[in-house]
């Protein structure tokens, strides 16, 4: 069963103004009424994430994983959760599973497995899932900021600023999930100064 579209919406709502309890309190209210409800139960672990209670964000996706191990949505979450607990590679098989039970390549899972491996040591594979996943969605603003991020670190200083330029040409069309414009600009600003050094 899905959250039907308006309440899915006042959710998002409240969860963008930081109103964890109320957005809560409605998933709650869903659950007690279907309490297998997988949307609802995504809802739940994303919302203690976003309050950094990690450990009660698994409870919702330890249960769906236990009524249901091949779903690629439960291991993706899994393996961010475990990304947030320093925990690599664990990450990295969470999201590999994911990967595995998809038909298509799904940008967002092949970038967390792309940090994963490059913060577990494996600085050749890193590059191949952070630029297949931009190739999938070539206008999603995190994704650009961690290829000029790592760029930087591992000094390939010209695929950073190839990306930089990137993103200063398609900024009005760049996607922004999780975080507000203004902290891509400030980040790419940051990373500018840095390169005339």
């Amino acid at each position: 069963m899905s959250i039907p579209h308006i309440v899915l919406e006042e959710i998002e709502q409240l969860k963008a103004q930081w109103e964890y309890e109320k957005a809560l309190k409605k998933v709650n209210w869903l659950l007690s009424r279907d309490p297998t409800n997988r949307e609802a139960l995504y809802q739940v672990a994303d919302i203690e994430y976003r309050r950094w209670e990690i450990s009660k964000a698994e409870k919702p996706v330890d249960f769906l994983l236990e009524t249901n191990n091949e779903d690629a949505m439960s291991w993706y979450i899994k393996g961010v959760l475990e990304m947030e607990k320093t925990n690599r590679w664990g990450a990295k098989e969470k999201f590999q599973k994911a990967l595995d039970m998809l038909e298509q390549d799904n940008p967002e899972i092949m970038r967390c497995y792309g940090l994963c491996e490059y913060w577990s040591w494996n600085r050749e594979a890193w590059m191949w899932y952070l630029i297949d996943s931009h190739k999938i969605n070539a206008l999603d603003a995190e994704v650009i900021l961690n290829i000029i991020e790592i760029s930087i670190l591992e000094k390939e200083l010209d695929t950073a600023k190839e990306f930089i330029s990137y993103y200063h040409k398609h900024k009005k069309k760049l996607q922004c999930f999780d975080r507000d414009e203004s902290y891509y600009n400030d980040k790419i600003l940051l990373f500018e100064e840095y390169l005339k050094w």
